[in-house]
């Protein structure tokens, strides 16, 4: 296989995209940190023929430890965020929908504080040590620097919970590759996640009652053309309801931010049996409403269940049960595929 230009820049975005959230340690408390510190400087010892002198080098070497171990711990959870203004706006909505992004930016921003306030007072106060004469002095001097470092990290124990928070959050992202994206939505238990399963290999969850989709499931759907390996991206969307964009819960909000930010294509899937618990005229009023909101996209309407029920429209009519209608489907979607501007996905296969 010959490397190209793009090869190159969609194996650059698939590690950046896969690393971008793994690259936060794990997060500890206030307490477990400190208890971190203190058992590593413990562990020092220096060796000196003079006991005083081996006793105030030790003090020394065991604060110093201390503090530049801590401070080292509270930066890596600074610099190993990912910068929150910096991402695509996709998962920027995702921060600002699941945890507030302005308590996110202030916990960061107090975590930074704590680092750069306990290294301030570790090289002011190490000058004040080296310079002791006396034993006492020295220990009642360490004791103080730990206590002042200490009461520093405490404080900040909130925020360091929030980012703990915020890093097991990371980890429900999905992996969303710059290809072209087909985003699945509708009303709750029409089908939605069934489709996604019959259009590619992804396993959402799939259960008889409404908002089993609390994530956003990503799949792909690929076809050769010649030397070229057509990739779709496919969404599967926690169900909507017909209603303000104030009232919609959280989960609608994760369905609205993939709609908004990601899709190029939108099947809009109806259940037009009413099983799924909401009338046929609910869920037309609901494209309605969303045709309105994506104007960027384009709607393929999708009629499921096929297999008990029939109507005299012009959509395409499926069933995710049995199969019916779903390459069909597939070969609309790759009409609709954008030649000009296709990406070698070959990578992928």
């Amino acid at each position: 296989m010959i490397i190209t230009y793009q090869h190159i820049n969609l194996l650059l975005f698939l590690i950046w995209s896969i690393t971008m959230f793994n690259n936060v340690p794990v997060i500890d408390s206030a307490d477990e940190i400190l208890d971190r510190c203190f058992k590593k400087a413990s562990k020092k010892v220096i060796a000196d023929r003079d006991a005083f002198y081996r006793k105030k080098k030790t003090v020394i070497a065991r604060t110093e430890s201390f503090g530049t171990t801590l401070s080292g711990i509270l930066e890596s959870y600074v610099k190993t965020f990912p910068s929150i203004d910096n991402l695509p706006m996709f998962y920027q909505e995702l921060i600002r929908i699941k945890i507030n992004t302005d308590t996110l930016k202030h916990s960061l921003g107090a975590v930074h504080w704590a680092q750069q306030t306990s290294q301030q007072i570790l090289a002011a106060q190490l000058k004040q040590l080296k310079r002791m004469r006396q034993i006492d002095p020295l220990l009642a001097k360490q004791k103080e620097i730990y206590g002042r470092i200490s009461s520093i990290v405490k404080q900040v124990d909130s925020h360091l919970k929030i980012l703990s928070d915020a890093r097991s959050m990371f980890k429900t992202f999905p992996d969303i590759l710059d290809v072209p994206t087909i985003v699945i939505a509708g009303y709750p238990n029409v089908g939605k996640s069934s489709l996604l399963k019959r259009l590619s290999k992804a396993k959402p969850m799939i259960a008889q009652y409404p908002f089993t989709t609390k994530e956003i499931s990503v799949g792909h759907l690929s076809r050769k053309k010649g030397f070229h390996l057509q990739t779709f991206q496919l969404l599967d969307t926690p169900g909507l309801l017909d209603r303000p964009m104030e009232k919609r819960n959280t989960i609608e909000q994760l369905a609205i931010a993939a709609l908004e930010h990601l899709a190029e294509i939108i099947i809009f899937l109806f259940d037009p049996t009413e099983t799924c618990g909401y009338m046929l005229t609910d869920q037309k009023q609901l494209l309605v409403q969303m045709k309105e909101l994506f104007v960027h996209a384009t709607f393929i309407l999708v009629e499921n269940k096929h297999d008990i029920t029939s109507s005299s429209t012009d959509f395409f009519k499926i069933s995710c049960k049995t199969g019916e209608g779903i390459e069909e489907l597939k070969d609309h979607l790759f009409t609709l595929y954008p030649h000009d501007t296709a990406k070698d996905t070959s990578l992928l296969e």
